[in-house]
């Protein structure tokens, strides 16, 4: 068999040239030919912060491996994401996407916590995951663990549907350089360069960089080639010096990124240009840099205990510069010149992460504490006339503890726990859980869990004034005594606003079953309760002058058709909404050959949402409640052969789904979709690989997700080919 030899071959290159390590390079061969009973008994750390086996795992729980990674041919991380059973994956524009787990599938989805070896990159600026910012080099992933469902227990707040951990490979598995390069349609081109070595007093380190490029996606109404653009570079260290006692691991990372989009920015205040609209659609540029130090520290005392110390500084910034209306002047008493406005925020967290583990009889615990501070600075659209500007300072405490009870031996567990955390925005949350695990035989595994779970908004969703729309400075709006000129339309906090954290209850049913040495499947059933959840619900309305430049126009407060009055919707921010979520997820393994593995899966979600009473539009539930499409249904084929030749394919469908245009109560529909992806690989030798790969095959473009918080122009996903070489020497 090809992947033998390989083996055989690379374990005769470390004895004669040294370029990877001899334990490095045996896991990597040993995994090649796991089986389907050994990929069942793959480990995974992110569901009970241990190294436990996948079919051990009381919880929806899926690894995508490192080498099924690369096959899969993969350039970003939410693409490999496809691969998971349930998971939500929707492409927004060349480097956007809205990832989500059993629905609620946004821009920036709120409820999925997503972790890079430990590491939180859920971004409390802005409420999710800029995956545009979260990069990595593909061919460094050891694995990314997926769990879906409730992980607050463990992680915390904002962990209410799911949990991700990235886990990348040591620097120890890394050795000798690498060069992997990209080409393909639509103007992709990306380079990665690794080089690994070992320091002189011991221990291993790991440098790498990472560059890419992309032209514009195909306009969804048009076809035509839009502005979204972009390009990323990363750059980082990975040392583990060798130290007495314990293993240390340190990382210092930086990444920039540069990209364009189309915005539909509502200004507050009128243009003076005639025609010009006061909702901007210039083309805006988006400017994003960050930087990262982390050190983990893990060791085992004379008693047996695992201890664990990790702390970090994360800092990243990301805004957009744009044309948009200005402050009002006393030379422009009438309207506005548009002018660049500068909008988005930077952030820095300091984290530090102390748990320990310990086994006592038929308890396996573990508990520890954590401290993060988040220091940030918004600065959004003074056209938009934001109330929540400047900077601001929180600290976040918690604590946790996991208790894994065996009461009978191999047989049955009695899992419970719970997070403690105290947050600077919505104050004390407890998170608890409770799970069991019955293993009635060596085939079958059955689970069950019961969890509450909170996620804790930002200040950006609870404490802003935000425009929402303002018509044309030619047209105006016809009810203003002065044509040409506009009201605007305001969303802003009530007074009385108190920010509460968004909650649920989750149920939780699963069984694996091993039907054969060829066949696995797993399943599993889920009925969520969401309480409290973010909307826009409409308590009152308010005049506010918003000036002209002389001084303050109080005519709005006596006419409510005065020009340049901001029409206000107070207490836009509540959180009084209710959504229930039920479905299952199924996926089967197939191996009808050692070298041909095949993998199924079918999702089915079902969303169903109460309204608070007081004047609402009820738009924000809806377009909760259509925006996840109800069914997914995937299949994966990968066949190596002789020769080094290796097929992998991959078809999914998406049923699907609504959205609601900026300013309209009518939902529009995002058409279900099927694509196919393909990826032909071929080892040449032991150092170079070579590979074709064709992605969304089946049609020229497909729509698969519209923005609209904020509104940006649709992008469509299009056919494209690539080629790939990857050389190690």
């Amino acid at each position: 068999m090809f992947l033998k030899r390989l083996r055989a071959t690379s374990a005769a290159v470390l004895a004669c040239a040294g370029l990877w390590s001899a334990q490095a390079q045996a896991e990597e061969s040993n995994l090649l030919d796991l089986s389907l009973e050994e990929l069942v008994d793959y480990r995974l750390t992110t569901m009970s912060r241990k190294e436990q086996r996948v079919v051990d795992t009381a919880a929806a729980a899926y690894v995508i491996t490192g080498e099924e990674l690369r096959r899969s041919g993969a350039l970003s991380i939410p693409e490999a994401l496809r691969m998971v059973p349930g998971l939500n994956v929707a492409q927004i524009s060349r480097d956007t996407w809205a990832v989500s787990s059993r629905g609620f599938l946004e821009r920036l989805s709120s409820k999925l916590l997503v972790l890079v070896d430990g590491r939180s990159i859920y971004s409390p600026l802005f409420s999710g995951v800029m995956w545009e910012s979260q990069d990595t080099l593909m061919e460094d992933i050891e694995r990314i663990e997926v769990i879906r469902g409730p992980g607050t227990a463990l992680w915390g707040t904002n962990a209410m549907n799911g949990v991700i951990n990235i886990v990348t490979r040591q620097a120890k598995a890394t050795q000798g350089n690498l060069i992997s390069t990209t080409i393909g349609q639509g103007g992709y081109g990306s380079m990665t360069v690794r080089h690994g070595g070992e320091f002189d007093g011991g221990g291993h380190y790991r440098l790498y960089a990472k560059t890419d490029t992309m032209n514009g996606s195909p306009e969804t109404l048009t076809g035509l080639i839009g502005v979204d653009g972009a390009a990323h570079q990363r750059v980082g260290l990975r040392m583990e010096p060798s130290v007495e006692g314990g293993e240390l691991s340190v990382k210092v990372e930086a990444y920039r990124l540069r990209s364009r989009t189309l915005y539909l920015a509502p200004a507050l205040f009128v243009s003076e240009i005639p025609g010009a609209p006061s909702d901007n659609t210039q083309v805006e540029r988006k400017k994003g840099d960050g930087a990262l130090l982390q050190a983990r520290y893990s060791w085992r005392s004379a008693d047996g205990a695992q201890s664990v110390l990790q702390a970090y500084v994360d800092q990243e910034s990301l805004f957009h510069e744009g044309l948009m209306s200005a402050e009002p002047s006393a030379l422009l008493p009438l309207g506005l010149l548009p002018s660049l406005d500068r909008f988005g925020g930077k952030k820095i967290d300091m984290d530090i992460d102390f748990q320990r583990r310990q086994v006592w009889g038929q308890h396996d615990v573990i508990w520890g504490v954590a401290l993060r501070r988040t220091t940030d600075e918004m600065r959004l659209p003074s056209a938009a006339y934001q109330l929540v500007n400047g900077k601001d300072s929180r600290l976040h405490f918690s604590a946790f503890i996991h208790d894994e009870m065996t009461l009978i031996p191999d047989r049955f567990k009695f899992i419970w726990g719970s997070k403690f955390e105290r947050d600077g925005l919505t104050g004390a949350n407890v998170q608890p859980n409770v799970r069991m695990l019955w293993t009635p035989n060596s085939s079958d595994t059955l689970w069950g869990a019961v969890s509450r779970s909170v996620r804790s908004p930002r200040r950006i969703e609870t404490l802003s004034t935000m425009a929402l729309a303002a018509p044309d400075a030619m047209g105006g709006d016809l009810s203003s005594p002065t044509p040409g000129l506009a009201n605007s339309l305001q969303v802003a906090a009530n007074a009385s606003t108190v920010v509460t954290s968004e909650k649920a209850i989750s149920w939780e049913a699963g069984w694996r079953k091993q039907l054969g040495p060829q066949l696995s499947l797993d399943s599993t059933l889920y009925l969520n309760e969401y309480a409290d959840l973010r909307s826009q619900r409409w308590v009152g309305t308010a005049r506010v002058p918003v000036g002209m430049g002389l001084g303050p126009d109080f005519s709005c407060m006596l006419d409510n058709t005065a020009p340049n009055c901001a029409f206000t919707l107070q207490d836009a921010s509540a959180s009084k909404e209710k959504i229930r979520t039920w479905g299952g997820e199924l996926a089967l393994g197939w191996r009808p050959q050692n070298q041909w593995h095949i993998q199924a899966s079918y999702a089915y979600l079902r969303m169903q949402g109460s309204n608070s009473t007081g004047l609402s539009n009820d738009i924000p539930l809806s377009a909760y409640l259509g925006g996840t499409p109800k069914h997914q249904i995937a299949l994966r084929s990968n066949y190596a052969w002789g020769q080094g030749w290796n097929l992998n394919v991959s078809a999914r469908y998406v049923s699907q789904a609504y959205y609601y245009p900026i300013n309209t109560n009518t939902p529009e529909t995002i058409a279900p979709y099927t694509s196919l992806d393909a990826r032909l690989a071929w080892q040449v030798d032991r150092q170079l690989e070579l590979a074709l790969l064709g992605k969304n095959l089946l049609r020229n473009r497909h729509t698969e997700f519209i923005d609209t918080a904020p509104n940006a122009r649709a992008y469509d996903v299009q056919r494209s080919l690539f080629v790939s070489a990857l050389w190690r020497f």
